[in-house]
């Protein structure tokens, strides 16, 4: 995967990481989780890489305020999850051909969104852990997050109290190897997240998503996919774990209720980080997917 730049009209800087070939205008669009960047899932992408060699174009970019992206990410003007859609067409409007759209966590979010706006763009919609609630679930959250009732969210405080800055890439990985997110990753994981997620300073290695936009983003989440997700019409593939899912039972129940073309993989041995612990299988399913639809 090679590392370049994408500059967006106000003249900000996205970094993204890419594999394509002229010989196909069939692209398909990574979006990361948040927190994380695109490098996080280089042997995800890697392996699509070997497995579509020549066939896909393949793209992942590293959202405002994540990775090595320098577009502005100020926390307290972050309102909801509609600039990192605004930015991800922004990227598409740069390509050229077909869409796949595809991420994990918030950014399979982020792709169901870009998904239903830009259907003549986007042919396929792969998502993967989606936070996804249903639709009850998710009029309670925008209810009392409007009255800021019980505003506290235990993943979001976390966030914010998150360690960012280290000596060396080496402590930083030492500090995170077997902990919270990170207990079922394996070392070569831990590393791509933090070489694409870090950046030296004066006084050391410093996490570039800061934990303050971290815990904006989690905060921000407006729960209102629902009335993108009813408008998309091509097929779709769900991919979800077991553990810790953010792709709840409602939420279930009620998505393939949508239509025919509403489609799940179920991996029972996962948890929300299905990429990271069994990536042949993610692969295996984006594979299926697109050879049968």
């Amino acid at each position: 995967m090679e590392r370049r730049n994408f500059k967006n009209k106000k003249g900000e800087n996205f970094s993204y990481l890419a594999d394509d070939t002229s010989s196909t205008d069939i692209n398909l669009v990574f979006f990361h989780a948040t927190g994380f960047n695109a490098n996080t899932y280089r042997i995800l992408l890697e392996k699509m890489k070997v497995k579509f060699e020549k066939k896909i174009n393949i793209y992942a970019l590293d959202q405002r305020g994540h990775g090595l992206s320098l577009a502005s990410a100020e926390p307290s003007t972050l309102k909801s999850w509609n600039v990192f859609v605004e930015d991800g067409m922004e990227f598409i409007d740069s390509l050229e051909g077909h869409i796949i759209c595809c991420g994990h966590s918030m950014g399979s979010i982020v792709a169901a969104k870009i998904a239903s706006i830009l259907p003549g763009r986007v042919s396929h919609l792969f998502m993967i852990e989606p936070v996804l609630y249903g639709p009850w679930e998710s009029l309670k959250f925008r209810f009392f997050s409007l009255i800021r009732y019980n505003r506290k969210l235990t993943i979001a405080d976390g966030a914010a109290k998150r360690r960012s800055l280290f000596n060396t890439l080496n402590e930083a990985k030492e500090s995170y190897a077997g902990r919270g997110a990170f207990t079922t990753w394996t070392e070569e994981w831990i590393e791509n997240y933090l070489e694409g997620g870090m950046i030296e300073t004066n006084e050391g290695m410093e996490l570039s998503c800061s934990p303050a936009w971290e815990s904006a983003t989690f905060r921000s989440s407006s729960m209102d996919t629902w009335k993108y997700l009813k408008q998309i019409k091509i097929k779709v593939l769900v991919s979800y774990g077991n553990f810790g899912s953010t792709f709840s039972a409602q939420a279930r129940k009620v998505l393939f209720k949508l239509g025919s073309n509403w489609n799940s993989r179920y991996h029972p041995k996962s948890s929300h980080f299905l990429p990271m612990e069994f990536s042949d299988l993610v692969i295996q399913d984006l594979e299926d997917y697109i050879q049968n639809h």
